[in-house]
């Protein structure tokens, strides 16, 4: 590396730096020369100049720094009645200016950057301060304690082969130090370059005295004099055998991987990518779509989360949690063999809710002794509905098994196995399922199973009710047949020979 190249970067640094405060220092001018002009006693066309020239705006190809200067430098020299109208603003600008280049001269701003380095921290993957804002203990690098493995058991900072690197400051004063070490030299790092050869700076400093005390002093900012925890980082010291003493468990948050999971969810939510555009339109894609499902987000800081560490401002203070919880349990469906009747409690239980609501309208309606009018008896039916509806999902799971054939061994009623167990491979049994009224036993047991389960002392047996369930229940055990043998035939096509 080069030290021209070196000084090039630190040149082109300060003038960045010194940007925004010579942008400040001329608004703050060409506000005080318009109202003095406003005021003054010129003619009233130079007035319309000049309220021109402050209302102008920026051309496109013209920095917003370039378009101030150059406002302020044709204020300036606008043909004045009174040559000393602005002599005041002129001159206080220029004392502005002069102080903003003192602060940056680059030998004591190295200087007074250097004393402070040591409240900088960088090259670092794992924040303290993101495990809690006020926690006072030292951030490390992961990647030094651990070489990129291939396949791993658990996701970490080594997972990734291109890991963004953080840095963090004891206050957000100290960040212009830390972008500065942070400066990219042809692939290098500023700071490290620093650290091992000074003479980069060597047309910066008095003597070579001074040189190495910069060395010093910049090199804190990498290594720190000593690791330490601290209350609020919450670490767990376990112990080992007696004589190997501790094992520091250490739940430091890597701000490095949170900010690779964070660019990855960010561009996979993206709405205006090619996938994502295809999804919304419902048209075909030949990108695979990504979706993060149920992520939560912790918020690490309120405000100012660029005290925290650089990559935490980049992600406004947030961390993205992904779902930890174990996987929902499944019941597999297995063929009713040992069961006596389809209608029994296990069938009941799962109809539960619908049962008890029709069970309390009927109550509620004898109690206050209504009419079953026109609107409460469609609420009565709904509740019919429902319940059927419970039924019919445990009849389609119980037909859609594919153990063809296993009420041969049940001991359920028969037309109940020709209900459930439809394809099953047996012709005398198919010649009788067709020649018989199966679905009418349905239709009469369902009755009778929901009287039973809406029992109450307030409600006496009624075989009214009962025929009033079997005539709901007719229709919808009709609809229910004709789509599940349509879909039996559809997948019986689909099946492989």
């Amino acid at each position: 590396m080069e030290n021209q190249q070196v000084i090039e970067a630190i040149e082109a640094f300060f003038q960045r730096k010194k940007q925004p405060g010579l942008e400040k220092i001329l608004k703050e001018a060409l506000k005080m020369c318009g109202e003095k002009i406003a005021k003054s006693s010129e003619s009233q066309e130079l007035k319309n100049q000049a309220k021109a020239l402050l209302d102008s705006k920026k051309p496109k190809e013209q920095s917003a720094l370039e378009h101030i200067q150059e406002k302020y430098m044709q204020l300036l020299n606008l043909n004045y009645q009174n040559p000393v109208l602005l002599l005041d603003v002129k001159s206080d600008t220029a004392k502005s200016i002069q102080t903003l280049d003192e602060k940056f001269t680059p030998s004591q701003w190295l200087a007074d950057a250097a004393n402070k380095a040591s409240g900088v921290v960088l090259d670092v993957t794992h924040i303290a301060k993101l495990t809690h804002s006020s926690a006072k203990a030292s951030n490390f690098n992961g990647l030094a304690f651990c070489v990129l493995q291939p396949k791993m058991l658990l996701v970490s900072a080594n997972s990734v082969e291109k890991l963004p690197i953080d840095f963090a400051y004891s206050t957000a004063e100290y960040a212009p130090i830390a972008e500065f070490l942070q400066l990219d030299c042809a692939g290098e790092m500023l700071g490290k370059i620093i650290c091992a050869d000074p003479s980069a700076l060597k047309s910066y400093a008095e003597d070579d005295t001074q040189l190495q005390l910069w060395q010093a002093q910049f090199s804190l900012a990498f290594n720190e004099k000593t690791k330490s925890s601290h209350i609020l980082a919450k670490q767990v010291y376990f112990p080992l055998l007696p004589e190997s003493g501790y094992h520091l468990l250490t739940p430091l948050i890597s701000s490095s991987l949170a900010q690779v999971l964070d660019d990855r969810i960010w561009e996979a939510r993206r709405k205006d990518t090619p996938v994502n555009k295809a999804r919304a339109d419902k048209t075909f894609s030949t990108e695979a779509a990504r979706i993060f499902l149920k992520t939560a987000v912790l918020k690490t800081t309120q405000t100012n989360h660029q005290n925290v560490s650089y990559l935490n401002g980049k992600r406004n203070g947030q961390l993205t949690l992904f779902p930890a919880i174990p996987p929902q349990w499944q019941t597999q469906t297995k063929p009713p063999v040992h069961l006596k009747t389809l209608f029994n409690k296990q069938l009941a239980a799962q109809a539960r809710e619908p049962l008890t609501e029709l069970k309390n309208l009927l109550l509620a309606i004898k109690a206050n002794k209504l009419s079953v009018n026109l609107q409460r008896k469609q609420l009565i039916r709904e509740h019919i509905t429902d319940i059927a509806d419970v039924v019919f999902d445990y009849a389609a799971q119980i037909q859609g098994l594919k153990q063809h054939g296993w009420s041969q061994a049940s001991q359920l009623p028969t037309h109940q196995k020709y209900w459930l167990d439809p394809l099953r491979p047996d012709d005398d049994f198919q010649t009788a399922k067709a020649m018989v009224d199966w679905p009418s036993n349905l239709v009469v047991e369902f009755s009778k199973w929901i009287e039973v389960n809406i029992k109450h002392k307030q409600l006496t047996k009624s075989t009214a009710r009962e025929k009033q369930w079997q005539k709901w229940f007719t229709p919808l055990l009709r609809e229910f047949n004709a789509l599940a043998e349509a879909d039996l035939e559809t997948s019986t096509l689909e099946e492989p020979a």
